[in-house]
This record gives C-alpha cells, sequence and structure tokens, in this order.
C-alpha cells in the first residue's frame, strides 16, 4: 500500500508515512529560538536620524517619515511566501533555518531600501525645500539609508 499524504496548508509541509515527524520538529525548531532584525546600525548620529525621521519630533517640528515601519508593511506578503516555501525546505533538508532567516533579513532589507527611496510624505516644508536644493525627501540622509541592515539574533536579545 503507497504511503497516504496529508498536508497542513499553515506550516505548507508534507508529511508521508516515511516521514520521521520528530526530526522535522527538531530542524524546525532553530525558526522558534532565532528570529531577525531589520532596521538601521551605526553610531548615535545614525540613531538620532533614524529615530527623529521614524517616529518624528515636535520639539524640532519634524514630522514622522516612517521608513522602517512602512518597510516592514511592504514586505509582509513577500516575507510570508517565502517563509511558506523556507519552512518546506528546512522540513526536506534543502535549507536550514539561520540560512532561511538570513533570506528573509536580505529580502527584508531590500523591500525597506525600496521603501525608503520612495517616501513622499510629508513634503519638506518650502524653507527647507529650497534650502536643499531639492523636493525629494531623504536625498541627503546616504549616511541613513547606508545604515539599514538585518542581524539574525537569538530571540529575547537584541
Amino acid at each position: 500500500m503507497p504511503p497516504t499524504r496529508s498536508r497542513s496548508r499553515r506550516a505548507n509541509v508534507t508529511v508521508i508515512q516515511s516521514t520521521f515527524l520528530p526530526a522535522v520538529l527538531a530542524k524546525l525548531r532553530d525558526l522558534k529560538k532565532l528570529e531577525v532584525h531589520i532596521g538601521s546600525w551605526g553610531d548615535e548620529d545614525i540613531a538620532m536620524v533614524a529615530g527623529v525621521l521614524e517616529h518624528g519630533s515636535q520639539k524640532m517640528q519634524i514630522p514622522a517619515r516612517s521608513f522602517i515601519g512602512s518597510g516592514k508593511k511592504k514586505s509582509a506578503a513577500a516575507i510570508s511566501k517565502l517563509v511558506r516555501a523556507g519552512v518546506n525546505d528546512i522540513a526536506n533538508d534543502q535549507t536550514t533555518a539561520r540560512t532561511l532567516l538570513a533570506e528573509i533579513g536580505e529580502l527584508g532589507k531590500e523591500r525597506t531600501l525600496k521603501n525608503f527611496d520612495k517616501i513622499r510624505s510629508p513634503a519638506l516644508s518650502p524653507i527647507y525645500a529650497k534650502r536643499k536644493g531639492s523636493k525629494k525627501i531623504l536625498i541627503m540622509e546616504k549616511k541613513l539609508r547606508d545604515s539599514i541592515s538585518y542581524v539574525v539574533v537569538t530571540k529575547g536579545r537584541g
């Protein structure tokens, strides 16, 4: 009698009679222990600029221009698709959890950078745009853009 197949849509992992379930669970356990952080890494100047742009500043009268949070939202669908395929690959010994998380980090970083380049609102004040010589937002923030990266860490650690 051929092995019966059953599939779980959530995990997207095919389990057949010959699959050794404890081994599959052990391979997937690293996904529970690790996570990906995508953001800006650098010195305190980079951290200050990133924080002000991400959340705004009433004191400096700078509106929020979220590039990390909105980048996260814009990359969620693509990351979900990658995870669904990646979990199956881990279960079938085609990749590791750490490799999948690195792929997620690269994809998230790429989408965050695309988002960073497309931020259009809120518009710059006319006075600042004139001084800057351009109406493009974040054009002078090359150092901040270059600081966007990712890191795979153990959950609970930064």
